[in-house]
């Protein structure tokens, strides 16, 4: 089994097999095929380097 599953995560067949049914569950509830917007957890961007020093960090206390 575990040969298989190398063989299709080297060809990509992996990664087109959850996107197909993600789309196909998405169409199932009645929603678009492809979401229309994205969110990003605050915690996960520490900030880029055209961010100021003073307002770059962690917030310990999200």
């Amino acid at each position: 089994m575990y040969w298989y599953f190398t063989q299709w995560e080297d060809a990509g067949m992996t990664e087109k097999l959850l996107a197909a049914l993600r789309i196909k569950a998405r169409v199932h509830q009645g929603r678009e095929p492809q979401p229309s917007a994205g969110i990003i957890d605050s915690q996960s961007v520490k900030g880029a380097d055209t961010v100021g020093r003073e307002s770059r960090g962690y917030d310990a206390g999200k």
